[in-house]
C-alpha cells in the first residue's frame, strides 16, 4: 500500500519552477495517490507552497468543504515516514484573510514572539533562556514558512535528555551546513513523549543562526532549560527509539560506537560464533589454511568457474571438466572434484569464492593476525552489534515478527552498517520489516559488506552470480518465518539458526501471480515486486509471499535472530572470548640501555624505501606514469590532497594491476578509477 491510497489531492504551486512541481506531483502518484484538479467532496487535500496562490474562489471551496490545506512539508514527510500524518500540525489557517502577507515576510529574523515549549512536566518558572536579545525566532517542524536548510549537514554536538524510568525523551542538535555564502546553522530539538509509540519524534523547536558563535548561546541555553525541566542528561539513545534524532547524528552514534572498542561479552561470543562457522565451513571444504590463498586467487577461480558454466550450457562437458580441473589447482579441495560437473555443484562452488573472499576481505581487517582477540573481529565486521535485552519491547515486536510458527529465540542482535544509514532510501516509502535467511557461514559476509544481489557485476565484488529466483535477479524477502526455514540451515557449531530482519522501502509494489526470471529491475512505474502467495481464492505460481527489490539502496538491516526449531540439534560452543582491542606482545629486553636504542635506531631502514608505489602489474613491475595532477584543500587543521593520475597499459592484451600508496603520515580516504570510459569506485577498509 502506497502513502497516498485512497487520496485525491490538488496541487497549487504556482511560484515554483517545473521541475519542483513535477517532482512533487511525482511523490503523490508513485505513493498510490491522485492529482485532483477541483475542491469538493472528493478531494482530499489541498497542497500549497504559500497561501497567496490561492485564489478567493479556491478560498471559499476549501471553506465550503471542510478541505484541510497544508504546505510542502506535509508530502515530504509523509514519505519519509512512510505513514500518511496527521493533518493537524501541518494545517495552513485559511479562514483569516484571502491575502495573506508575502512569504519573505515570515523568513525574516524576527523577536521571539512564543515561548519555547518545554517537554511536559514541571518546569523552572523563569521561562525559557533562548530570549537572547530578543533577536532569535524559534520555529516548529509544522510551520509552513520554515526557512529551508540542507539536508547533507553535520552534527557538530548533542545531548540527550529523558525520563529516568520513564517514556519520553529529547534529543539537542546543533548542525552546521555548507551554504551558498558561507556555513549556516541550526539547533534542533526532537520530542518524543511516548518512546514505544510507533510515532515518529517531532522537531518542536528549531532555530536558524549565521555564526557558530549564535549557535552555541543558543544551543547552551536551551541545553540548560532541559536540565531545568524534569527530564535528566543521558548517556545515550533509548534502545527503544534509535531513530529520535536526525539521520547525521545516527550515522554519528554509529561511527562513535564502531571505535569505542567496548563489547558485551554476548556480543563478543556472537561475533566468535560467526567466525567459527565461517572459517569451520572452509576448514571443512578446503585442503590448505585460508591464509594460504590470495583475493587474486579468488578472482582466477571465478573467472574459470563461469567459463565452465557456459561451456556446460553449450552441453561441452570436456571443456567444463578441464576448467574444474583448475579451480581445484587454485582451491585445493580435501574431497577430488565430481567426474562430470553439473549446474548445480557450479553455482555452489561460486558460492564458496564469495565466501572465501568476505574471509579474505575481513581478515585483512586484522592484519591477517592468526589469532586476533574479539573486538578485532568485531571491527573487521564494520557492523554494530547489539544484544536486545528480553524485556524491551523491541524485543517483543522483533519476536512478534516470527509469530506464523513456533521457534525458540536464543537471542537478538541490533545490527546497524554506516553506509546503509547514508544510503537507505526511506523517501521511496511504503517501508516495511522483512525477513531474509542465509547460512550461518554467509553472515561474516553479510555482516561486514551486506547483502548481494544475484546479479551483482565485476566493478563491485568480481563476481557474477546465476542463481536467479522466481522473480529475476534480485534481493528476496518474505513475511514469514515459515519462508525463511528453507533457506535458514543449522550451523556446524552450535546448532542454532540465523534470521535477518531489514527494513525494506518497496515503495510502489506490483503484485504478481506469475513466475517472471526474466526480471532485472522493478517494472516502470514501480520500486519492488511482490510474488502474490496461493490462496483458495487467489491462483498463484507462489507458495509464499516473495518481496523483491533490485536495489541495495533499499534494504537497511536491523536486525539478527538467533533462533532453534523443534528437533534441532544443540551442539555446546565455548568460546574462548579476548575482549582487549589489540593483542598484548610480551616484554622483552626491558634494561636496553639509551646507548644500544641510539645504536638501534640508526640502523632502521625507512621502510618506505622498500615499496615500489603507484600502478603495478602482477610481477610488480610499474606501470609508466604518463601525466598528474594535484588539487588540495585545506580543511580545518587537516589539508586533503587529491591526485588524479594518468597510466597506459602498453601491452596489446588486458593486463591485471594493483595500485600501492606509499603513504606514511596520512590516510587513503577515497580511490576511483576511470577505465576505458568506465568508472570504478574502490571501498577503503
Amino acid at each position: 500500500m502506497g502513502v497516498f491510497d485512497n487520496c485525491s489531492v490538488l496541487l497549487e504551486l504556482k511560484n515554483l519552477p517545473f521541475k519542483e512541481k513535477k517532482k512533487l506531483k511525482s511523490i503523490v502518484t508513485l505513493n498510490g495517490g491522485s492529482i485532483s484538479f477541483i475542491v469538493n467532496k472528493q478531494c482530499s487535500l489541498v497542497v500549497t507552497s504559500d497561501l497567496s496562490n490561492l485564489s478567493s474562489n479556491r478560498l471559499r471551496s476549501i471553506q465550503k468543504n471542510q478541505t484541510p490545506v497544508v504546505g510542502l512539508d506535509y508530502l515530504y514527510k509523509s514519505v519519509e515516514r512512510g505513514v500518511l500524518l496527521s493533518v493537524d500540525e501541518y494545517k495552513m489557517d485559511t479562514s483569516s484573510s484571502p491575502d495573506p502577507p508575502p512569504p519573505w515576510k515570515s523568513l525574516q529574523r524576527a523577536p521571539l514572539t512564543y515561548k519555547a515549549e518545554p517537554p511536559k512536566g514541571p518546569t523552572s518558572s523563569e521561562g525559557p533562556a533562548v530570549e537572547k536579545n530578543n533577536q532569535f525566532r524559534i520555529y516548529k517542524e509544522s510551520v509552513s514558512a520554515l526557512p529551508t536548510f540542507p539536508d547533507d549537514f553535520h552534527v557538530a554536538k548533542y545531548s540527550v535528555f529523558g525520563q529516568e524510568n520513564g517514556s519520553r525523551f529529547c534529543v539537542l542538535e546543533l548542525q552546521s551546513a555548507k551554504g551558498e555564502q558561507g556555513r549556516r546553522y541550526r539547533v534542533a530539538r526532537y520530542r518524543k513523549d511516548d518512546v514505544a509509540s510507533k510515532k515518529a519524534a517531532v522537531m518542536d523547536q528549531l532555530v536558524f543562526l549565521s555564526t557558530s558563535e549564535e549557535a552555541v548561546d543558543v544551543y547552551k541555553a536551551l541545553s540548560e532549560e532541559l536540565e531545568r525541566s524534569e527530564l535528566q542528561r543521558m548517556s545515550s539513545l533509548p534502545a527503544e527509539a534509535p531513530h529520535l534524532g536526525s539521520a547525521p547524528l545516527e550515522q554519528l552514534l554509529l561511527e562513535e560506537k564502531l571505535n569505542s572498542g567496548e563489547l558485551s561479552p554476548d556480543v563478543a561470543a556472537f561475533v566468535e560464533l560467526l567466525w567459527t562457522e565461517a572459517l569451520g565451513c572452509l576448514g571443512n571444504i578446503l585442503r590448505v589454511p585460508i591464509s594460504r590463498l590470495s583475493l587474486n586467487d579468488v578472482s582466477r577461480a571465478e573467472g574459470l568457474l563461469l567459463q565452465a558454466q557456459r561451456k556446460l550450457k553449450e552441453g561441452n562437458e570436456d571443456e567444463a571438466s578441464s576448467l574444474l580441473d583448475e579451480v581445484f589447482t587454485l582451491l585445493p579441495h580435501r574431497e577430488p572434484r565430481p567426474q562430470s560437473p553439473t549446474a548445480r555443484f557450479l553455482s555452489q562452488k561460486l558460492d564458496l569464492c564469495q565466501l572465501i573472499r568476505d574471509v579474505l576481505n575481513v581478515s585483512e581487517m586484522t592484519m591477517n593476525d592468526p589469532k586476533p582477540s574479539s573486538v578485532g573481529k568485531y571491527r573487521a565486521l564494520r557492523c554494530h552489534i547489539e544484544a536486545i535485552p528480553r524485556s524491551s519491547s523491541v524485543f517483543q515486536n522483533v519476536a512478534a515478527l516470527l509469530a506464523d510458527r513456533p521457534v525458540q529465540i536464543q537471542q537478538i542482535m541490533c545490527v546497524s552498517r554506516a553506509v546503509e544509514l547514508e544510503t537507505f532510501q526511506s523517501e521511496i516509502g511504503n517501508v516495511k520489516p522483512l525477513l531474509h535467511a542465509s547460512s550461518p557461514s554467509n553472515f561474516v559476509g553479510i555482516m561486514s559488506r551486506g547483502l548481494l544481489l544475484p546479479h551483482v557485476g565485476v566493478e563491485h565484488h568480481g563476481i557474477t552470480r546465476t542463481d536467479i529466483g522466481n522473480l529475476g535477479s534480485g534481493i528476496y524477502f518474505g513475511d514469514a518465518v515459515r519462508t525463511s526455514l528453507r533457506y535458514a540451515h543449522p550451523s556446524e557449531t552450535d546448532g542454532s539458526r540465523f534470521l535477518l530482519v531489514c527494513d525494506v522501502a518497496l515503495g510502489v509494489c506490483k503484485n504478481l501471480y506469475k513466475r517472471d526470471q526474466t526480471l532485472t529491475e522493478a517494472p516502470q512505474g514501480y520500486h519492488s515486486v511482490h510474488g502474490v502467495r496461493q490462496t483458495k481464492k487467489t491462483t498463484s505460481d507462489f507458495e509464499d509471499d516473495e518481496y523483491v527489490v533490485f536495489s541495495l539502496d533499499q534494504v537497511k538491516m536491523k536486525y539478527v535472530v538467533q533462533f532453534r526449531v523443534e528437533g534441532d540439534e544443540q551442539k555446546d560452543f565455548s568460546p574462548d572470548i579476548n575482549l582487549t582491542a589489540e593483542p598484548i606482545e610480551p616484554e622483552k629486553n626491558l634494561d636496553l640501555t639509551s646507548e644500544h636504542v641510539e645504536e638501534d635506531l640508526e640502523n632502521v631502514k625507512n621502510p618506505l624505501k622498500r615499496i615500489k608505489a603507484g600502478l603495478l602489474d602482477r610481477s610488480g613491475q610499474q606501470l609508466p606514469l604518463q601525466a598528474v595532477y594535484v588539487k588540495c584543500k585545506l580543511m580545518d587543521l587537516l589539508s586533503q590532497v587529491i591526485i588524479f593520475q594518468k597510466y597506459t597499459n602498453q601491452s596489446s592484451v588486458p593486463i591485471e594491476a594493483k595500485y600501492v600508496f606509499p603513504l606514511d603520515s596520512a590516510a587513503v580516504c577515497g580511490f576511483e578509477a576511470f577505465i576505458n570510459g568506465k568508472h570504478v569506485v574502490g571501498e577503503v577498509i
